[in-house]
């Protein structure tokens, strides 16, 4: 009997041993899918936002930007990817919220800067702050470091700033070479229709210009006469009809 009961208790020792694993792997192999399942849809929203931060503008823009920093590293690999078949503009807006999740200490202080500057000048009798002042501010204590960050807000945000924001930027990237500053001012000249931050925008373009962007302008007007040319003929045979 004492023999009986004590194979009972080993092979109910055992049973429990099996039990305890086979839900210890159900558990795990649980916990497996959910994190498999939010890592799809974290996938997901990245590319979501992604998208949105390349099509839209103004509010939307800076939304999709703030969900892409709060993603953190988890973004990084597949921001990364896209640099491969960007084109100009997108890569530059790709790279700036790479910089942005990276946390880029002069990106942040010159977002800074606005919110002080702005503030302190409400408070004189001008009420804002000078552009061309802005702009030296900007060169003098930055150099280039921030005109990728700068560039892609004055196309993506540039017509929900205030005129003294929009026309300080734009002097700014005045002030710099040509491979930091002429694709943002060719961009803005082809998408702006104000005509006084249009003719600041040529200045500073033909500051910096040079046979980078004598190239990167004729490729912007073949590309610009190929759109009219379409939008010629379409007007055309709208008038026959």
């Amino acid at each position: 009997m004492n023999y009986r009961n004590h194979l009972w208790k080993r092979f109910a020792k055992t049973a429990l041993q099996i039990l305890k694993l086979i839900l210890l792997a159900v558990g795990l192999f649980s916990w497996q899918t959910v994190l498999g399942e939010d890592t799809i849809q974290g996938k997901k929203m990245i590319k979501y936002f992604y998208q949105i931060l390349l099509d839209s503008s103004g509010e939307p823009y800076l939304d999709a930007e703030q969900q892409l920093i709060s993603q953190g590293d988890a973004a990084i690999p597949f921001l990364r990817a896209q640099l491969q078949h960007a084109s100009p503009l997108s890569k530059l807006i790709t790279e700036v919220v790479l910089e942005r999740i990276q946390g880029n200490d002069s990106f942040k202080e010159s977002v800074t800067y606005f919110d002080q500057v702005e503030r302190r000048a409400a408070q004189t009798p001008m009420g804002v702050p000078p552009p061309e002042a802005v702009a030296d501010y900007l060169h003098l204590h930055f150099g280039d470091k921030v005109s990728p960050l700068l560039g892609v807000y004055l196309l993506k945000l540039g017509h929900i700033w205030p005129a003294w924001k929009t026309l300080g930027v734009i002097l700014y990237l005045g002030k710099l070479n040509s491979s930091s500053s002429a694709e943002v001012l060719i961009q803005f000249l082809a998408l702006n229709t104000n005509a006084h931050y249009r003719k600041i925008a040529v200045e500073a373009l033909v500051a910096v210009g040079d046979a980078a962007v004598l190239n990167k302008l004729e490729v912007e007007l073949k590309e610009m006469a190929a759109k009219q040319d379409g939008l010629q003929q379409a007007l055309n045979r709208i008038k026959k009809k």
